[in-house]
């Protein structure tokens, strides 16, 4: 799910440093916390990048995709694959950018469009576990229900981004569902099974709902390992 909504959790803030908070604030970062912990803890925290790739069904149509993220810069890329056509798309940290299948380059450094491709990269690194590394604001919304559960909710807001909202496991304290709005349409993201990789919990089979549109992600290969720059990089168009 990282490249689309993808992989999911959040970052630890130091209790100590909180004590001056609002009171939503503070309990944000207490349930951050226990999330990371239950997620990998130090695990999580000397990786520098990473890899996954696996299969997807969008709208019933079968899929192949591949992500890549910078867990140091806030840097992702992906690239998919629908019936035979692939389509390519990054951000650098500064600008997003796409090649559609015909191969034609789009390149977006508006303010609009960098705030939406923070919040993207911001998701697919699981940059919420490091706030020392990029800003945020973490607040407790309250208990919501879903699915017949009940979640502890925490409200997100990246620097430089819009909000997102994550429901933790009220007793594993896992990350079970991301939602929030993307340019006035909702959506939504379920984590049905997790996995462990050298130490961290991965999602690794991710239900998505935007819109009117389903996706499901089943992850095949997941790996730690630093990324080349150029790999997120815009195209020369």
């Amino acid at each position: 799910m990282r490249a689309y909504l993808a992989t999911l959790i959040v970052a630890v803030v130091s209790l100590s440093a909180c004590a001056t908070l609002p009171a939503a604030e503070q309990e944000g970062a207490r349930l951050m916390a226990l999330m990371k912990t239950a997620s990998g803890g130090a695990a999580l925290d000397t990786p520098a990048g990473f890899y996954e790739a696996g299969t997807a069904l969008r709208d019933g149509a079968p899929a192949a995709y591949e992500t890549w993220g910078d867990l140091r810069t806030l840097k992702s890329a992906s690239r998919q694959t629908f019936g035979g056509a692939t389509l390519s798309s990054g951000f650098d940290g500064k600008t997003s950018w796409s090649i559609d299948p015909s191969g034609a380059v789009t390149v977006d450094a508006s303010p609009e469009g960098v705030a939406d491709a923070r919040l993207g990269a911001y998701l697919t690194v699981g940059a919420y576990f490091y706030p020392d590394r990029f800003l945020a604001r973490f607040e407790y919304a309250g208990d919501r229900s879903a699915n017949g559960k009940t979640y502890n909710v925490v409200t997100v807001t990246p620097e430089g981004s819009t909000s997102v909202d994550l429901w933790l496991d009220t007793q594993t304290h896992l990350l079970q569902r991301i939602s929030g709005m993307d340019r006035g349409t909702p959506f939504y993201g379920d984590v049905k099974r997790y996995e462990t990789i050298d130490g961290a919990k991965i999602g690794f089979e991710l239900h998505q709902t935007i819109g009117e549109h389903q996706l499901q992600l089943m992850l095949k290969t997941y790996r730690f390992e630093a990324v080349p720059a150029e790999r997120f990089a815009p195209p020369a168009q």
